[in-house]
């Protein structure tokens, strides 16, 4: 096991320059909720170069999308939630930007290893996080069925010290 988890870590240490562009050029051109054409057709691109079978307006927000890569092996299913909205008037204050990068960076890095080992990994584009027009993507792809044989769903939100978490949120922090 430790010689998939150091080949998964190769693979992010060895993209991350390439991951780290992708942030700052969504975060050099924000946009609102529901709106992140520019955000969702780098990202989309970037999951189809990944390996990733790629649709977009799945759930009812035409800046939505979904990428998913299949092994041969049965296995459980991951998916890795991908935000990339801005704040009218601020921009990526909330660091959406490096939410969805991220998000893709964590599945382009266990594909590497996933048909070793079974199982599907997928990345769900979620626009709109933050509101606006059409809402929040998470509850469409909640009410559509993409998570009804999920195993697991995980995200990251980059946030500071004082980055509060309500014991309402199904979620476990871990700060790194």
């Amino acid at each position: 096991m430790d010689a998939l988890r150091n080949e998964i870590m190769d693979y992010v240490d060895a993209r991350y320059p390439e991951y780290r562009e992708i942030a700052l050029d969504i975060h050099a051109h924000p946009e609102v909720s529901n709106y992140e054409f520019h955000a969702c057709e780098t990202l989309s691109a970037l999951l189809r170069r990944e390996g990733f079978q790629v649709q977009v307006d799945v759930a009812g927000h035409r800046t939505d999308f979904t990428g998913t890569y299949t092994s041969q092996k049965a296995g459980p299913v991951l998916v890795f939630l991908a935000e990339y909205d801005a704040l009218a008037g601020l921009g990526h204050g909330c660091g959406h930007n490096l939410f969805g990068a991220t998000s893709i960076l964590a599945a382009s890095a266990l594909r590497q290893v996933v048909d070793r080992v079974g199982g599907e990994v997928r990345v769900y584009g979620t626009p709109g996080e933050e509101g606006g027009e059409n809402g929040s993507a998470k509850g469409s792809f909640v009410r559509e069925g993409f998570l009804n044989d999920v195993d697991a769903a995980l995200c990251v939100h980059p946030g500071d010290s004082h980055y509060a978490t309500t014991e309402l949120l199904s979620c476990a922090p871990v700060d790194i």
